[in-house]
């Protein structure tokens, strides 16, 4: 008994080799052009939605801390009580800062421009509204600069 005991402990197979880790894929880092055209997709898309009555999907398209200022309640009744019709197809977009665009938007039946503010948070563009109303989101004052006076931009 003892030696076949002997003789099935020299029989064992070696461990595989551990696998190697695949490296982390590099970050995906956007070029200002690219973060305009997705902070533009996010503001449009947040138009769309409100132009279709969809407030629920317009709210979820707010940064965190505006919708920590904007309870959705709040945000659905304003957007109810009034609102401007714009040319989205016009729209414009320009990256200000890292991972901040401000999309300038046309309105119908007037020359005017809007400049609505988008910023990427958790990697998904979404629309800055800390003052104003839901149709016209602007960041606090602070930031007014860099999205231009409300409802004065032209052209761009």
């Amino acid at each position: 008994m003892l030696v076949v005991a002997w003789g099935l402990a020299g029989c064992r197979r070696k461990p595989p080799p551990p696998t190697p880790t695949p490296p982390a894929p590099a970050p995906v880092v956007e070029t200002p052009e690219q973060a305009a055209q997705a902070g533009k997709s996010a503001v449009v898309a947040y138009l769309t939605h409100l132009e279709k009555g969809e407030y629920q999907a317009a709210h979820a398209l707010l940064t965190a801390e505006s919708q920590a200022e904007h309870p959705y309640e709040e945000f659905a009744e304003q957007a109810k009580e009034s609102w401007p019709l714009y040319e989205t197809d016009g729209a414009s977009a320009k990256a200000t800062a890292k991972e901040r665009v401000v999309v300038s938007v046309p309105m119908v039946e007037d020359p005017a421009r809007i400049p609505i503010v988008a910023s990427k948070e958790q990697g998904k563009w979404r629309v800055v509204y800390l003052k104003g109303r839901p149709w016209t989101p602007y960041p606090r004052d602070s930031e007014s600069s860099e999205a231009g006076e409300p409802g004065g931009e032209q052209g761009s």
